[in-house]
């Protein structure tokens, strides 16, 4: 979840009937906002906000206060909304409003929300929480605008989602709203690459992590299932077999693989039967020392540059070979003679290198 702190400072007027009002380009299109102070009670949590929406489908809750008072828990949560009521307290209020839909459902500033309703309610005496700084949406606005809004802001934008969230809006804004992956990569300013990771790690973590290994926390484990899909032998690895992601999702939800990071390790040791196996049993250590046997490079820098190499003179081009050929001061032959020599000697150090019987 992003640092909310730039949230955090009063813009609106704190007079509740005061309206003024605001323009917003949105696809293209000027839309006049209503900014005004709204009453805490008229506005509602928005049950498909990313942080939470996978816990609400996988749940038996229900709509009205019930529903709003069991979102506004989840929320809470996170570390990071605690850290956004300190923010809010200290600064008497916000500096940017939230977004809501004409019909009060929160568009943008959920957290902000629960915060000011945590506050209302620690000081039911003070005026300043009773009403919450926002700017109103008209009428005409479709779900397609508001989530290219939410893109433009969050996404592409300087205030931020966390990976999670913001996978989360782009998954939506092609499944939901039928964007495609060029459009969502020109608006939000990235890669068409970086969108279709996005979506496939959001489907995997939403549709196999999440219903088994949920909970609000459970959104920082993203970074693990965009790291599978950044890297091509993984993504090749569990797209071939539907039970190998099924395998990943345990790793992560048991803390077999710890960190994000950690998923980089598993590339190698898919390869190797024997290197995973040992995984399974034992962990990346007991894999580690299996692929050590194996593949020298990966523990002597010496190994490794023989590989780099070898891979460099096996895709050697034309001009480089006749740089050699046509060679008349004698620069570039001297090269491979000395590189020639000294695999030589190296070679009879070594006893031979014959294959082992």
């Amino acid at each position: 979840m992003p640092n909310k702190s730039a949230r955090a400072g009063s813009v609106a007027p704190k007079s509740s009937n005061v309206e003024l009002a605001d323009e917003i380009t949105l696809d293209q299109r000027r839309v006049v906002v209503r900014c005004l102070d709204l009453p805490l009670a008229s506005v509602k949590l928005d049950a498909c906000n990313p942080r939470i929406a996978n816990t609400v489908r996988t749940s038996n809750l229900r709509d009205g206060p019930k529903l709003q008072q069991q979102l506004a828990d989840l929320l809470w949560q996170d570390p990071d909304v605690h850290a956004l009521y300190q923010q809010v307290k200290q600064n008497h209020g916000l500096i940017e409003r939230i977004i809501v839909r004409p019909d009060g459902v929160v568009a943008e500033g959920n957290c902000r929300t629960v915060v000011y309703n945590r506050l209302a309610a620690a000081f039911p005496d003070d005026s300043m929480w009773k009403s919450i700084p926002a700017r109103v949406l008209p009428d005409d606005i479709s779900e397609r605008q508001i989530a290219l809004l939410l893109g433009e802001l969050h996404v592409g934008g300087k205030n931020k989602w966390s990976a999670f969230e913001k996978a989360g809006h782009i998954y939506n804004m092609a499944e939901t709203h039928g964007l495609t992956q060029d459009e969502i990569a020109k608006l939000l300013k990235t890669s068409k690459t970086a969108v279709n990771h996005s979506i496939r790690a959001f489907s995997a973590m939403n549709e196999r992590y999440l219903p088994r290994y949920g909970g609000v926390g459970a959104i920082y484990k993203f970074s693990h299932f965009l790291e599978l899909y950044k890297q091509p032998d993984l993504r090749a690895w569990v797209g071939d077999a539907p039970e190998s992601l099924d395998e990943f999702v345990d790793w992560v939800g048991t803390e077999k693989v710890a960190k994000g990071t950690d998923v980089r390790n598993l590339v190698e040791i898919i390869k190797s039967g024997p290197a995973l196996a040992a995984f399974r049993a034992q962990g990346f250590a007991a894999a580690r020392r299996v692929l050590e046997q194996d593949q020298p490079e990966l523990t002597s820098e010496l190994f490794q540059l023989m590989v780099e190499m070898t891979e460099a003179l096996d895709a050697s081009r034309l001009p480089d070979i006749q740089r050699v050929r046509q060679d008349k001061i004698g620069s570039a032959k001297r090269i491979v003679r000395n590189l020639k020599e000294s695999l030589d000697r190296f070679i009879d150090l070594c006893d031979g290198v014959e294959e082992n019987s």
